[in-house]
């Protein structure tokens, strides 16, 4: 049987009572009084923020807005007006101070002495410089391991920060006794585009099964403003640093090219699908078994 037109077609009216039944079922299985979620301004979490309302009431969801120095002041502005919108309650807790006294911003250059321009040229001429010695790109260095100082320094820089804002959201579950639902998506998790106990722990992951492709069409579906439905994604965690610059193909390509692994085709026919080169799919089954042990709880001792 040959794929489909187009097999990552959704049928939203479905996907969006699917998952916002699976918010309201485990409400109630887990016995909590409502949502929490970490609102960044981006697409996912803003069509969870979407659907918890859809599910649970603006009343019973709550949504924790955590910038800190590197945030991009854009994001954080179309967060608190996303919020706004569905008359759900937002709380803004910047953990800038705490990784002050961590001593990580210490780790780059004071952003206050440059522009972000400045900053994300900085960073790009940074990567550039560590592919090249460690002969790899940096994405594929960060999932590997590799050893090298400065690759050490910009992981510790940028994961404490999801694994702060961890923190912070189960804080907030615990004190209002509400679910902590997560926004990572299938494309995400496959390829190790997260912080592990960091950005991928929630109670739930509703997003889990759709492509960010998907979650793009969803997104418009429910309505959600094109300003946000067409930024560029990005983790928001280093100046510069996008998605699709890191992963190394645009999202569309990557879910197709994903779809097309997950149901065992061949690289022919995967090259004839997606248009994708024998070394852009190498590339994402790269991926895929380097990202592994991510999606893997603690190594137990047998």
């Amino acid at each position: 049987m040959g794929i489909k037109q187009d097999p990552l077609s959704i049928d939203c009216k479905t996907v969006r009572e699917k998952i916002t039944g699976f918010i309201r079922r485990y409400v109630i299985e887990l016995n909590r009084e409502g949502a929490v979620l970490g609102l960044s301004g981006g697409l996912d979490s803003c069509v969870i923020l979407k659907l918890c309302v859809e599910a649970l009431g603006a009343e019973n969801v709550r949504a924790v807005i955590i910038p800190e120095r590197d945030s991009d002041r854009r994001h954080i502005k179309d967060a608190k007006n996303f919020a706004a919108s569905l008359s759900v309650i937002y709380t803004v807790r910047d953990i800038s101070p705490i990784l002050w006294w961590l001593g990580v911003y210490r780790l780059y250059p004071p952003a206050c002495l440059f522009s972000k321009k400045v900053q994300s040229s900085f960073v790009k001429k940074k990567r550039k410089l560590m592919a090249q010695e460690l002969e790899k790109d940096i994405f594929l260095a960060n999932l590997e391991n590799e050893r090298h100082p400065g690759l050490n320094r910009s992981k510790a820089f940028y994961r404490i920060k999801h694994r702060l804002r961890s923190a912070v959201l189960f804080y907030y579950s615990e004190l209002f006794n509400l679910l902590l639902v997560g926004t990572s998506n299938k494309s995400e998790i496959l390829t190790g585009f997260f912080v592990k106990y960091g950005d991928n722990i929630a109670d739930i992951m509703p997003l889990s099964s759709l492509y960010k492709s998907q979650v793009k069409v969803l997104a418009g579906y429910l309505g959600i403003n094109s300003s946000i439905i067409n930024k560029p994604p990005s983790p928001d965690l280093i100046p510069g640093v996008v998605d699709e610059e890191m992963l190394g193909l645009t999202y569309e390509k990557l879910d197709n090219i994903l779809y097309c692994i997950e149901h065992n085709r061949d690289d022919n026919s995967i090259m004839g699908r997606t248009g994708a080169t024998e070394g852009e799919i190498e590339r994402v089954k790269t991926l895929i078994a380097s990202s592994e042990y991510m999606r893997a709880w603690p190594i137990n001792l047998a």
